[in-house]
């Protein structure tokens, strides 16, 4: 089994990545749905290190999500900010997955360079555990992309438009050396209000232009809501 470039793409960042259980209350440490993200701290910059859409404020950061395929399969989804080295970011997820006949476990690491472009995708190890018919199957991919894929400019507005080249050289647990070359174009159509379990959020909505595909991003937030993933808590 191994999941796809553009999966471990978007859920790294999603993160994403890229899910909680009840509405969880507003303390200190949580960023209220119209916070800017800037701040002191490791990693701290103003308008945020990747970006203001980005939403990552330092070591720590994390995002929580509620995943729902609308089939029976649940589960959270936890996305943190585990290191920053100057422009050099780590992202850690975590998808906890439960359907009608199985479960999935999986862990990410993911690398990202965040520079004058934007939030780039370098490489990500996810590994996996799957129960199915009683029987348990263990997994690993490590994935590099070639010429880093664009997760999300730094600078997002109406009309904005950008292709993330998902150029990429893999080894996996089955024993696979390959690779895939993979392109997507994202483009932002419009900004919508949005209300999820961590609340309501003015948001820009990204369309995938090569399949069908919407996100919604909150500045200071960053990845809020798609149709399988809503935001249940943010915290910096």
């Amino acid at each position: 089994m191994r999941l796809s470039a553009a999966f471990i793409a978007v859920t790294s960042m999603f993160t994403l990545a890229c899910m909680g259980g009840d509405k969880l209350g507003r303390g200190d440490d949580t960023a209220s749905p119209d916070d800017s993200g800037d701040g002191d701290g490791d990693g701290v910059v103003a308008g945020g290190l990747c970006g203001e859409y980005a939403g990552v404020n330092g070591v720590g950061t994390t995002w929580e999500y509620d995943y729902n395929d609308g089939q029976g399969t649940t589960g959270p989804y936890v996305v943190e900010v585990t290191a920053i080295d100057g422009k050099d970011v780590e992202l850690v997820t975590t998808l906890n997955i439960e359907g009608t006949t199985f479960t999935q476990d999986s862990t990410t690491t993911s690398q990202y360079r965040c520079g004058d472009e934007g939030m780039v995708l370098l490489s990500s190890y996810n590994f996996y555990t799957v129960v199915a018919s009683n029987n348990e199957y263990d997994g690993w991919t490590d994935t590099t992309y070639t010429n880093g894929a664009l997760v999300l400019p730094r600078t997002l507005t109406l009309g904005t438009s950008w292709v993330s080249d998902q150029t990429n050289t893999y080894t996996d647990s089955n024993g696979g050396d390959d690779g895939s070359s993979l392109s997507y174009t994202f483009e932002v159509t419009a900004e919508e209000d949005v209300n999820v379990p961590a609340g309501a959020y003015t948001t820009l909505r990204v369309e995938t232009v090569d399949v069908p595909g919407v996100s919604h991003y909150a500045k200071g937030v960053g990845f809020v809501k798609t149709s399988y993933f809503q935001l249940t808590r943010y915290s910096k």
